[in-house]
């Protein structure tokens, strides 16, 4: 991306931190710090909305001016006001090259900071609960304006930056919770509050899935994850690579709890972004793996398999980064597992390539992609699921819609297994390519 120094390396380094911490502060000063430093920025500032007093105002600035920064911290504006009020009232981020000539222009923040706003790019924080603030990036320092790619990448970074405010806010509120409640009795009134919170914090996760399925003339897709605590490190996605390609993703991230489920939302992020530039599968993951490779201060990993079908042939391009490979399940009943390409998972060892391979879907033809909590679910006697009762079960289901296909594996895997604590997340996506 243009004007850029490495907006990829900056997502990781960030992963890494929002794995690694989850105070607020430090989190959101890291976020203005560095965000001004890769868009090679004046200016960076993050906006939060006070839902009750309708108000904007500046959670976190990166000023070389502290009188500047103090002023804006102090500052606190209608939210309905300004291009900031603007970007939280649609939901949709804003780039404008000729600030002061723009009528939504708020210049009362100027004036008071001494700031002279040239250009800026405005991006919401959304959240499953709704837009809860803004990241803003002011005036290029070597350039007249922002680019595209650029908005692109605050967008890309603004997801990232409102999952993890939400976290640190509910994980100050249950901490304040915890104290309360090792102060008080252990009233069952607050372990229930509790619990709520933590139901709310599953919500917030899986709300950065995909939930919107297409069904299409030409193919239909369903996918659903089921985490084995409140939250887990799983993910599936699917996305648009160009008119006629769609990419396909299913990962399983090391570990559990918070940081797991962090480090799982900014690797789909990492991915996305690079699989936006079209690169083929395997360079893809060669990318995304040298970049979670940089600081693996964490020491989490994630097993991806990555894969472009192209939907005017039906070709479907494939690289697997130690993850369990997919089954094709044929029209006629035959259901064969995808060839491997020898990868190892992404985030341990730095310069490995990534081989792909190729299959053809034919009309009628289905993908069946998951992850190791539905083949290695266990049941009261330490008896795995096992892949051949997945086959058995994919050919007995092979007609069913991707949903039903989907359903049927995930309800008979909680069946198998009912006897005993969850102990993975389960996950499956499901296409069948109509030609």
């Amino acid at each position: 991306m243009t004007g850029m120094s490495d907006p990829r390396a900056l997502l990781y380094e960030l992963a890494c931190a929002f794995a690694a911490r989850i105070e607020l502060d430090e989190l959101s000063a890291l976020v203005v710090r560095k965000c001004c430093q890769v868009l090679d920025a004046e200016e960076t500032s993050i906006l939060l909305l006070d839902p009750e007093r309708a108000e904007l105002f500046f959670g976190y600035v990166a000023d070389p001016n502290p009188e500047n920064a103090a002023r804006l911290l102090a500052l606190r504006f209608p939210a309905d006001r300004g291009i900031a009020g603007t970007v939280v009232r649609t939901g949709r981020s804003l780039r404008i090259d000729d600030v002061p000539s723009d009528p939504r222009f708020y210049a009362g923040i100027d004036r008071l900071t001494g700031i002279k706003t040239r250009a800026l790019l405005c991006s919401p924080l959304r959240t499953r609960e709704g837009t809860i603030g803004t990241i803003q990036v002011l005036n290029p320092r070597h350039r007249t304006s922002f680019t595209d790619d650029q908005l692109a990448f605050l967008d890309a970074l603004a997801g990232i930056i409102a999952v993890a405010i939400e976290n640190a806010r509910m994980y100050g509120q249950l901490k304040q919770q915890f104290v309360a409640l090792q102060e008080a009795t252990r009233d069952r009134e607050q372990l229930l509050a509790i619990r709520r919170e933590l139901d709310v914090a599953r919500s917030i996760q899986r709300s950065i899935l995909p939930r919107a399925f297409p069904h299409r003339p030409d193919l239909e897709l369903f996918a659903e994850m089921i985490p084995a605590r409140e939250i887990g490190g799983d993910f599936y996605d699917f996305f648009s690579v160009d008119d006629a390609r769609l990419g396909l993703v299913v990962g399983d991230v090391s570990g559990k709890g918070i940081p797991a489920a962090l480090f799982m939302a900014v690797s789909r992020t990492v991915l996305r972004s690079v699989a936006y530039e079209r690169l083929a599968p395997g360079e893809c993951l060669r990318h995304v793996n040298a970049l979670l490779c940089l600081d693996n201060s964490a020491e989490l990993f994630v097993s991806v398999f990555y894969g472009v079908l192209d939907t005017r042939t039906g070709e479907l391009t494939y690289s697997n980064g130690g993850h369990n490979p997919p089954y094709v399940v044929r029209r006629t009943g035959e259901v064969t597992r995808l060839e491997g390409t020898g990868g190892v998972v992404l985030g341990v060892l730095d310069d490995v390539g990534y081989e792909e391979r190729r299959v053809t879907l034919g009309a009628g033809d289905g993908i069946f992609l998951y992850t190791d909590g539905v083949t290695e679910a266990m049941d009261g006697d330490g008896t795995l699921f096992s892949d051949p009762r997945l086959e058995a079960l994919l050919t007995t289901h092979r007609h069913a819609t991707p949903e039903g296909i989907t359903r049927a594996v995930v309800d008979e895997v909680r069946r198998y297994s009912a006897s005993v604590p969850q102990s993975d997340d389960i996950t499956a996506m499901a296409l069948r390519y109509n030609g």
